[in-house]
């Protein structure tokens, strides 16, 4: 199986859907990473170490179904909107549905850690249903790698944009509805509308253009050799956990460092906003700078400059909240660059594969991405909740010196060790800007002699 050449260009109201999609899309995991721990141990009522476990153990099963829905979604019939569109329309609806049930269910029904665990679980099986046709729809929409960095520019910048404006306005719209459990609640619902909206707009406007050359599909079996075929995938795949879980600490860590440590809760939105404008260059610079250099090196460097932000924090014990806002600032180039970077280099993935086991699986591949996602938020998320019940957190009270150090390391030594690991894996990658080079030769030579 070859893969079609793409020439038509991606068209601007194209682009526009494709953030629009992003942004709906990243709201919801925004959310649900950055305050749903903080929700249900604050609002609800559960213990830290137990929305710890929820967060391990129900992200990682549920992310160990993500291969079998991407197979799923790559075979699934082709609409007259293409492979992908259609079922992101779907999925986005289901989506929205589970997110809203996530807050209003434990917050409502007892036993509430079973709650809990029941809408989590659903949520992460209703997100697939969204997430893998939208991470799909990147190698889809153009095979041009100057396409596919401006595309993976414009996920990137979405992606942490979006969360900017979230972590920015979520506290303050929750307290203009009135605190506590219920306003969370409303807060959900309006989140999951715009959700919706958004990433039907998304739905509406984007067009696919690289298809199979052939209608054969690949058998399930076919998966194994997929993931095999290469150090790439596996290399990719870990290192992605673990940058994933790195961000997923991170963003939890920011409502109980800045409200507890340093004592100023209104920091939390000041914070995102401190993020917005190094994460957006970030973003915008890492792609065009791996489109000259190779997608490896600039990554690379984007985890360094991310280490050496959030590394900071531990090194600068109570300095107050200014040094600290520039310590996230500096973490945000790190982090813009490498998640923008991250959709750029499963792009490549994708060709890489094709012309290893000659079958395109953007599906399969995005479904990996997404267990990678997943895992590390899970990871990520329960290193913080085990590191603050381990030390003595208490919600809605003073902490203790234990308490408070636990709290700093939460927020900034987890994220810290975990770019780290992510970094070391990733040195074994592959797929070099040569390599991708000769590969997207080699797809071309094969299109021409079908």
């Amino acid at each position: 199986m070859t893969t079609a050449p793409a020439i038509e260009a991606v068209r601007v109201s194209e682009k526009f859907g494709y953030l629009a999609a992003n942004f709906g899309n990243i709201i919801l995991s925004t959310v649900i990473g950055s305050f749903l721990l903080i929700y249900l141990t604050d609002q609800v009522g559960l213990g830290a170490a137990a929305v710890g476990t929820l967060l391990l153990v129900a992200r990682i099963v549920d992310g160990a179904t993500d291969p079998i829905a991407g197979f799923v979604i790559d075979h699934l019939p082709r609409t007259r909107w293409g492979r992908f569109r259609s079922y992101l329309l779907i999925g986005g609806a289901i989506g929205a549905v589970a997110f809203t049930a996530l807050f209003v269910v434990p917050g409502m029904a007892a036993p509430a850690l079973v709650a809990a665990w029941i809408t989590y679980l659903i949520w992460g099986l209703a997100f697939d249903l969204m997430d893998i046709p939208l991470n799909a729809l990147l190698p889809a929409m153009s095979g041009s790698p100057r396409a596919r960095g401006q595309l993976a520019a414009i996920k990137g910048a979405t992606y942490l944009g979006g969360t900017v404006v979230v972590i920015a306005v979520t506290l303050p719209v929750v307290t203009l509805l009135g605190g506590g459990a219920l306003a969370w609640q409303v807060y959900a619902v309006i989140v999951a509308l715009v959700s919706f909206t958004l990433t039907a707009t998304g739905a509406l406007l984007v067009r696919e253009r690289v298809v199979p050359s052939t209608p054969a599909p690949y058998r399930f079996s076919d998966m194994r050799a997929l993931f095999l075929s290469s150090r790439a995938v596996p290399v990719l795949l870990t290192s992605k956990v673990a940058t994933s879980a790195a961000n997923a600490a991170l963003m939890a860590g920011i409502p109980f460092f800045f409200t507890y440590y340093v004592g100023e809760a209104g920091l939390v939105s000041a914070v995102a906003l401190v993020m917005a404008a190094p994460m957006l260059a970030g973003s915008l610079v890492g792609p065009a700078l791996g489109h000259r250099l190779g997608f490896k090196p600039v990554y690379l460097l984007s985890l360094i400059v991310a280490v050496l932000g959030v590394g900071s924090i531990l090194l600068l014990p109570d300095r107050g909240g200014t040094v600290y806002l520039l310590c996230f600032a500096l973490t945000g180039l790190g982090f813009g660059g490498a998640v923008a970077l991250n959709y750029a280099l499963l792009a490549e993935l994708t060709d890489f594969v094709e012309v290893k086991g000659g079958f395109r699986t953007e599906g399969t591949l995005a479904a990996i991405g997404s267990f990678a996602a997943k895992a590390g938020a899970g990871i990520g998320g329960a290193l913080v909740a085990y590191v603050l019940a381990l030390t003595g957190y208490l919600p809605g009270t003073e902490q203790t010196s234990a308490a408070r150090s636990g709290i700093a390391l939460a927020q900034a030594g987890v994220p810290a060790s975990l770019v780290l690991i992510g970094g070391l894996v990733f040195l074994s990658y592959p797929i070099t800007k040569r390599v991708a080079e000769q590969t997207r030769t080699a797809l071309a030579v094969k299109a021409e002699l079908r």
